[in-house]
């Protein structure tokens, strides 16, 4: 009995045949019997890596590449008639079958799952920061910038701890209802006040603290977690 090892390493020596026969035919100048022989060289190699990779269904394909192998070869390079060019390779795919029956394959991989959907008060908060940073930019003020990445940037923590979000959520409100108030005044003419761009900065401080706080409270959430799992070790007499 050949092993699986031996029965996916014996496809390429099917093309040992074949190997003079090229280059006779390159030399004869015989372009249909050349393409036939290297297609019947091409299938198999094709059919050693399909079985290389052991995937469901590769053993399946296998068989089909060396019954196509061996049908071209015996169309074109041999040039046998139609029929027995079909039986040749029905021959082929028939062998190859049972060479391979019992080998194996491996599953296909497994489709991860799609992540979640963002919670909607998150996609809303998204959709208005990016109208804002449009409307910034068409006033020609850097400064607005700042404090609506560092608002982002809390949305971004957000999204990967959705619980969170109530606790952001009046700070959120305030922050973005504050800049969507501004950009419209500007944009309708209105001149920047002195205390603008000290509220700027104020704006972008708090939404920074905010990112600050939530990482601290996944630091300590951390911590408490390494404590427990290392007082059970020790409780537990692993440690």
């Amino acid at each position: 009995m050949i092993s699986a090892f031996w029965r996916r390493w014996l496809l390429p020596f099917t093309v040992l045949p074949l190997l003079p026969a090229t280059l006779f035919n390159l030399f004869a100048g015989r372009e249909w019997a050349l393409l036939g022989c290297l297609l019947g060289i091409a299938l198999p190699m094709g059919a050693t890596w399909l079985m290389r990779r052991g995937r469901a269904g590769d053993a399946r394909l296998a068989a089909l590449a060396m019954g196509a192998a061996a049908a071209i070869v015996a169309l074109l390079g041999a040039e046998a008639g139609p029929v027995a060019a079909l039986l040749l390779g029905l021959g082929a795919w028939g062998g190859t079958t049972l060479l391979y029956a019992g080998v194996e394959e491996a599953p296909p991989p497994a489709v991860a799952p799609p992540p979640p959907p963002e919670p909607e008060a998150l996609r809303e908060a998204r959709r208005r920061i990016r109208a804002l940073m449009e409307r910034a930019r068409g006033l020609a003020m850097p400064r607005l910038l700042p404090p609506i990445l560092a608002v982002e940037g809390v949305l971004d923590d957000l999204a990967r701890r959705p619980e969170r979000i109530a606790e952001a959520r009046e700070l959120l409100a305030l922050h973005i209802d504050g800049l969507e108030r501004i950009t419209a005044r500007l944009a309708a003419g209105a001149a920047p006040p002195e205390g603008l761009p000290a509220l700027l900065a104020d704006l972008e401080a708090d939404a920074r603290n905010l990112r600050a706080r939530l990482q601290e409270q996944e630091s300590m959430a951390l911590a408490v977690q390494v404590k427990v799992i290392g007082d059970r070790l020790r409780r537990d007499g692993y440690g």
